[in-house]
């Protein structure tokens, strides 16, 4: 249907919408239009003369012209209830459908009715699939899987799946970060495989102890002295130095004792840099002052410093255990103090309560206390190797690698018996004192 069909005078219309249209056609082109099946009920039209534009079936001059058609037409929606296309008549999907601009495989509806059926599956539509070229879908679907076959003979399988070859295995195992990650994440799981709990639980402590011990000296140090020392500094400060702290504990006065757990905060605040951060931080600091009478002007700094981080660890390590029995303790009083309360009721809470802080408790000593122990033992180390290097101001470096770690060992305490965000802050900073000294250090070797 063309423009040139307007040769009449009468009422004429344009087809389309404001944008794109077609005509002006007369009435009774458009009539023929709609009973040949070129023109459906949803395209819109616009009076010559008019700024309305409305669908053909809601104009009263092809309304019944519609009617009409409907009643002798069957037509078709092709695609699905979400995206359709149509209405279109038998004979338009037929011709669809021989000429291949239809596949067999779309689903239609009939208009009216709300039954989806494979056009392949329609009566009115069986011969022309039949006659239908396979070109589109059948070849198209045998050559993509021709394709996908052959994509999958010539994939080399073992070097996709396993990414390993002589060069970046070699990568890979000298990588630190690769080691760092694999422990971290695979040991917890291998140790938790043990069926005793006691097992497990030394397991837990002793493992991320030295995992820190690892984490320092290769990412902080960046050492390559051998491990057998640090490790004997670790064992025997948790082994033979804390029973020696206990004994000496034994010979201090009650109030000296108690200071660090004194109602008034400022002596709890002393006594805890007085009594625990002093004689804490001269047990780790044992195996480091072996070491440095041994070697002399022999020891090597780095050395001095490692010993002395292991030392701290091996400390925090096996102080970890009195604490994990403390927790649970702390469980059992907090179960049997819920049953005077409320009966069964506040055992189950006090036991839940109370297992909760243990969790925290065993989690915290183990990842961050272990870490701080070993920075103030780290220090004290030192201290004591600038001594021994420099030969003079002997008693000063002494009583600063002391003084430095107690006060901030002390602190800690002291905040987390205060306000505990402050204690975080306290560990941040002897991180940054460790790693400053670390640094004056090694300028002053080079």
């Amino acid at each position: 249907m063309t423009s040139n069909d307007n040769l009449t005078t009468e009422v004429q219309w344009f087809l389309g919408n404001s944008e794109s249209q077609k005509g002006p056609y007369s009435t009774e082109v458009v009539r023929k239009g709609i009973l040949d099946g070129k023109l459906h009920a949803r395209i819109k039209a616009l009076r010559v003369g008019s700024d309305s534009w409305i669908p053909l079936n809601e104009i009263p001059d092809f309304a019944e012209v519609f009617a009409s058609a409907t009643a002798t037409t069957v037509r078709w929606f092709l695609g699905n209830p979400g995206a359709m296309k149509g209405p279109y008549e038998t004979k338009e999907v037929q011709r669809g459908i021989t000429g291949g601009r239809i596949s067999p495989l779309q689903q239609a509806v009939q208009e009216g009715s709300a039954n989806w059926t494979l056009i392949s599956e329609i009566p009115e539509f069986v011969d022309a699939c039949i006659n239908a070229p396979t070109k589109g879908w059948g070849d198209t679907g045998k050559k993509t899987a021709q394709k996908i076959l052959e994509e999958f003979r010539q994939t080399d399988f073992k070097n996709e799946i396993i990414p390993l070859d002589a060069n970046n295995y070699q990568t890979l195992v000298k990588d630190v970060m690769f080691w760092v990650v694999l422990i971290l994440g695979v040991a917890p799981l291998i140790i938790a495989s043990f069926q005793d709990i006691t097992i497990q639980f030394l397991g837990m402590l002793f493992f991320f102890a030295m995992f820190w011990g690892g984490l320092l000296r290769g990412v902080v140090l960046k050492s390559n002295d051998k491990i057998p020392l640090p490790v004997a500094a670790f064992f025997f400060t948790g082994i033979i130095g804390m029973p020696l702290l206990l004994y000496v504990y034994s010979w201090h006065p009650e109030f000296y004792l108690t200071m660090p757990e004194h109602q008034n905060f400022i002596l709890r605040f002393v006594g805890s840099i007085l009594h625990t951060g002093i004689w804490e931080e001269l047990c780790k600091i044992l195996p480091v002052i072996a070491y440095l009478i041994w070697k002399r002007q022999d020891a090597q700094p780095l050395m001095v410093i490692l010993i002395g981080v292991f030392s701290g660890l091996g400390f925090a390590a096996f102080e970890n255990i009195a604490y994990g029995e403390r927790s649970i303790n702390l469980t059992i009083l907090l179960g049997l103090e819920g049953v005077k309360q409320t009966g069964a009721e506040g055992l189950i809470a006090g036991i839940a309560q109370g297992t909760q802080a243990a969790m925290i408790n065993v989690m915290l000593r183990s990842l961050s206390l272990v870490f701080a122990h070993a920075l103030w033992t780290g220090i004290f180390a030192y201290y004591l190797t600038r001594a021994v290097q420099s030969g003079t101001r002997w008693y000063v470096l002494c009583f600063l690698g002391l003084a430095v770690p107690a006060v901030l060992h002390g602190t800690y305490n002291w905040f987390q018996s205060v306000q505990p965000a402050f204690a975080a802050l306290i560990i941040a900073f002897s991180f940054v004192l460790f790693y400053g000294y670390l640094t004056k250090l090694r300028q002053g070797s080079q």
